[in-house]
């Protein structure tokens, strides 16, 4: 099957994770990607965690794409800039707002030379507002988003999303923004300039959070959950014999069969739990019975699958190696086994976009060099 993007070209001036993500994305949908590397190469090649000397995450993130070096400090970078521009459907950025202007590479002096281009601009908190110069990471954005006061125990202090969420959402809104804006052009022809930033992204995705906060006209706020949630129960992470699991439990009906699956038929018209704001007030009580009824398996990976015969929701709490080593993911083309020039056969995690008429998925090995297709760009697609 040919790729879903197939004949689209992307100029890449994308650094760190969220950038480098999103065009990930599109070279798994078959765009060509042309990533612009400054001398020296990209700063993400030299992140940690490394295998072999190469980084792992840059090596995830630039599967499929082509590398050029061109130092855009230098004068004669901008004719070389423009002239790709003008082969290329999409030009995407992350620096900080306003760098790109002043290399004179701006959107609109991408649009004289290609009218139908679509440029997308990747930042930590978007290209107007009050806060848009100041520098952003994920960490800064989590903070400043609300979502590490969100993350805890409840008498604990903030604690930080294992991964740099507010790094994925961008790359994501970006990529689906992107993919929005071709098709517009598909049927007007017009090109467009996008303004994706991490904080609006993450602002998006807490709508319980911000709808009780607007909706109460700040009277009352969301807050720290830890294990359990504070709105329903049960619905959080019990601890088992060797390990963690999740269950939920929250309505009547789920909480009818766990307490007759735990042999306690009494709970159901126990005026402590006979209703999910009763249970919710005795949430700790709810669960040391659960955590008590545990104890009697071996492995939460057990009752977990018990909990799911019974139409209760339940999954064992596993680290990512568990998770990827499950064959569940072979099935779903999850893994894919690509050939890098300096590390051998390597596995990488495929897309996760799944079509049925055509197709995304990794295919080819990230430039092991800065420049390593500087010859292939300048003579096949320049000339």
């Amino acid at each position: 099957m040919g790729k879903v993007l197939n004949g689209i070209r992307i100029l890449d001036f994308t650094d760190a994770l969220a950038g480098p993500f999103c065009t990930r994305y599109l070279a798994d949908c078959g765009c060509e990607v042309i990533s612009i590397e400054k001398p020296g190469g990209k700063a993400n090649r030299s992140i940690p965690y490394f295998f072999k000397g190469q980084g792992i995450e840059y090596i995830y993130n630039h599967c499929g794409k082509k590398s050029i070096v061109i130092d855009l400090k230098n004068t004669e970078a901008y004719e070389l800039v423009m002239k790709l521009a003008k082969v290329c459907d999409v030009v995407i950025e992350n620096f900080r707002p306003g760098i790109m202007k002043s290399f004179g590479l701006d959107y609109q002096a991408f649009k004289e030379v290609n009218p139908s281009i679509i440029m997308c601009s990747i930042s930590g908190w978007g290209q107007s507002g009050t806060k848009s110069e100041l520098m952003a990471a994920d960490v800064s954005v989590q903070a400043l988003s609300g979502i590490l006061d969100l993350t805890g125990e409840p008498d604990g202090p903030p604690m930080l999303v294992g991964f740099p969420v507010t790094d994925f959402l961008a790359g994501l809104n970006a990529f689906g923004a992107i993919c929005a804006a071709l098709y517009n052009r598909s049927i007007t022809g017009q090109g467009e300039y996008i303004d994706i930033a991490m904080l609006d992204c993450a602002i998006a995705t807490l709508q319980k959070s911000i709808g009780l906060h607007l909706f109460t006209e700040g009277k009352m706020e969301d807050h720290r959950e830890g294990r359990f949630s504070s709105d329903l129960s049960p619905h959080g992470i019990y601890k088992g014999s060797d390990g963690y699991i999740a269950i939920s439990a929250r309505t009547e009906v789920a909480w009818e069969r766990l307490a007759n699956l735990m042999g306690k038929p009494e709970l159901v018209t126990d005026s402590r739990f006979n209703s999910g704001e009763n249970r919710v007030k005795n949430n700790k009580a709810v669960a040391e019975i659960i955590e008590e009824w545990l104890k009697t398996y071996d492995r939460v990976s057990d009752v977990a699958l018990l909990l799911q015969s019974y139409r209760i929701l339940a999954a064992p709490v596993l680290t990512a190696g568990q998770t990827i080593d499950d064959t569940h993911f072979e099935i779903r083309d999850m893994l894919r086994e690509i050939e890098h020039p300096t590390l051998g056969k390597i596995k990488i995690l495929n897309s996760p976009l799944k079509f049925t008429n055509s197709n995304a998925s990794v295919d080819e090995p990230p430039p092991v060099n800065p420049g390593d297709d500087t010859e292939y760009v300048l003579k096949d697609i320049l000339e």
